[in-house]
């Protein structure tokens, strides 16, 4: 994600999509992780809170194909979220 501190509207949305084909060769079933993620959250987690701390409304959405299991996937990024503010909602 570039570092851009632009801003048009006072909402925004992140998809975490992931790498279907990659995954599908891991997996087919979708109802565990497959793939820890928890580097990536810790890097988008600050950048997220930053946004929330200002005001802006999250969408985030997450497919299976990110990580394997798209609710575990939401877990992991409430839970880095609860490390750099108080502003967690789903």
């Amino acid at each position: 994600m570039p570092k851009l501190d632009v801003k048009t509207a006072d909402w925004t949305y992140v998809r975490f999509i992931g790498d279907r084909k990659g995954i599908e060769k891991q997996t087919e079933t979708w109802e565990k992780i497959i793939i820890d993620r928890t580097k990536e959250m810790e890097e988008w987690a600050p950048r997220i809170q930053k946004l929330l701390d200002e005001g802006t409304v999250i969408w985030a959405y997450f497919n299976n194909h990110y990580a394997g299991h798209a609710p575990g996937s939401v877990e992991l990024f409430l839970q880095s979220l609860e490390k750099y503010g108080k502003n967690t909602s789903a």
